[in-house]
């Protein structure tokens, strides 16, 4: 996948030296993608100024102030 002379470069070791597999590292790289992703999605319907408004109107419901 990689070229090994690239990775001993960079990394000082090939992917079979450290014992990934392609396979392993296409999983690894799909899912780092995937994590920035859902990450900037959440990020960006986040609303942070709704939250707060909601806290300083009713300050009684935040789930921190339920009293047993």
């Amino acid at each position: 996948m990689f070229n090994s002379q690239i990775m001993k470069y960079y990394l000082g070791l090939t992917t079979s030296e450290m014992g990934i597999s392609p396979w392993l590292l296409a999983i690894i790289i799909f899912f780092g993608l995937l994590f920035i992703i859902a990450f900037g999605l959440s990020s960006k319907n986040m609303d942070s100024d709704g939250i707060m408004n909601w806290m300083m109107k009713k300050p009684e419901e935040w789930i921190g102030n339920k009293k047993p």
